[in-house]
């Protein structure tokens, strides 16, 4: 394994929906910074040729709004199409050939996780594996044992320095940032602690369904598909040790090692919901059990958090779209000098989706003569001007070898150790109203005072 650049991308899984929503684009970004100089080959089962996939990739990238011609053009020339079949390892010749005299690939898998052992194996028997990097996209595995084995097969083919597991949560700027803000300012990371912080409460709310992607999100569940990944890794984010030193070994381990405090998750902390007419969509089993909804209470098993509930809720088919992550302090102990009422709680958010905000919550003096308090919100809104999409900085950070925001084998095993008992626990699935905050049952998980529900107004510019 060497730690160049890679000088070829192998894209399997060019013409799906991830490809159409996020990578064409992403790919477009990185050709026009000029970090995307050599052969693209687009991999899939069909044999649609060269011209389809280039007509595919110019209305993805046409749909993000960053289209133009001249940086279109230096992609198109580099970009060319293979049908392969995953059965036949032969096929995977025509991937060869199309690379050329490149020899340090990077083969980017977007594709279900039971086909990634076959890629593999098959990239090997080309020639394709050694000097070459492999990037595979979530759920890696269906559970502990599964990830495990997974890890394994692939070792036989591409070593852990040359394997990336991508999180596409962990390259988002708004991600990025809760680190860094925790760094950066010492007045809060003063009260970053089980003496300061009464509870921390993360949503992730999706106002559509599943169209599109039913027939694989029925296989894995909201806990699959976004907590275990997504979500574990802003906990991770939020509740960590900051590094002392500095480089992307000790960021990832910080991560690593918080997960590893995270307790396992009690079935009787989990809330289980399905959004009603979720079985009549085209590619979900009439008798479903799988959750488009999760409401659960985590605890994290260190002397910073000892104590602490981190409150996690996700759902599909809910009232607005967007994903906050909360920090409640604990609240003054009575009323302040002559105001009857005891202050608000204040609280630190962070807005991850649909834009990007801080936002602290202070208590102030109301005007007029009475002396009373009143709740005021201190919203900062960051500039999306200049940033780069989460999918465009991991890819281009695997390109350079680069594993600083991806997930490495060990933290992959911890999420999965948080959640297998309460996954195989079969626990009660309830039943939640499209459009609504999900089930009434989540208050049974919920914080004191109940769950913050994001509201969405202007967004940030």
């Amino acid at each position: 394994m060497t730690s160049s650049r890679s000088d070829a991308l192998i894209f399997f899984g060019a013409t799906g929906d991830l490809a159409h929503k996020q990578i064409w684009p992403a790919l477009f970004a990185l050709t026009k910074s000029g970090r995307l100089d050599f052969p693209v080959i687009a991999v899939g089962r069909k044999d649609i040729g060269s011209d389809a996939i280039r007509k595919k990739a110019k209305e993805s990238i046409e749909e993000s709004g960053h289209f133009d011609a001249e940086t279109f053009e230096r992609l198109s020339k580099r970009l060319s199409y293979v049908a392969v079949d995953y059965e036949r390892p032969e096929t995977f010749d025509a991937i060869k050939q199309a690379v050329g005299t490149a020899s340090r690939p990077l083969s980017y898998v977007a594709l279900p996780p039971d086909i990634f052992e076959r890629v593999a194996a098959n990239l090997a028997q080309a020639g394709l594996a050694e000097g070459g990097r492999l990037v595979v996209e979530k759920p890696f595995g269906h559970d502990g044992p599964s990830a495990k084995a997974l890890s394994e097969a692939l070792y036989r083919y591409f070593p852990e320095p040359a394997l990336f597991r991508i999180d596409h949560y962990l390259g988002k700027e708004q991600v990025e940032n809760i680190v860094y803000f925790r760094a950066a300012n010492p007045l809060f990371e003063a009260v970053w602690s089980r003496e300061q912080v009464a509870c921390v409460e993360i949503t992730m709310a999706e106002s559509f369904g599943v169209k599109g992607r039913a027939e694989f999100y029925d296989e894995v569940g909201a806990i699959r598909d976004v907590v275990q990944n997504h979500l574990l890794e802003v906990v991770a984010c939020l509740a960590m040790e900051l590094p002392s030193e500095r480089g992307s070994v000790a960021l990832r381990g910080a991560r690593t090692r918080l997960l590893g405090r995270v307790s396992a998750l009690e079935p009787s902390d989990l809330i289980r919901a399905q959004v009603r007419g979720y079985t009549n969509e085209e590619g979900v089993a009439k008798d479903s059990r799988t959750e488009t909804f999760a409401a659960l209470r985590l605890f994290v098993d260190s002397p910073r958090w000892q104590g602490v509930p981190f409150y996690i809720r996700t759902g599909k088919s809910l009232a607005v779209s967007a994903t906050d992550a909360l920090v409640r302090f604990k609240a003054a102990g009575g009323p302040v000098l002559d105001d009857q009422r005891p202050p608000a709680q204040n609280t630190l958010r962070f807005r991850l989706s649909p834009d990007d905000q801080v936002a602290l919550k202070t208590n102030v003096r109301a005007p007029g003569d009475a002396e009373r308090g009143q709740a005021s919100e201190l919203v900062l809104c960051r500039s999306s001007a200049g940033a780069l999409s989460p999918y465009e900085r991991l890819l281009g950070d695997a390109l350079e070898g680069d594993a600083t925001l991806y997930a490495e084998r060990q933290a992959v095993e911890e999420s999965w150790r948080v959640f297998d008992a309460a996954l195989a626990s079969q626990s009660e699935l309830f039943e939640y109203d499209e459009g609504s905050w999900g089930p009434e049952e989540a208050a049974r998980v919920a914080p004191d005072g109940g769950w913050t529900n994001p509201t969405v107004g202007d967004k940030c510019a």
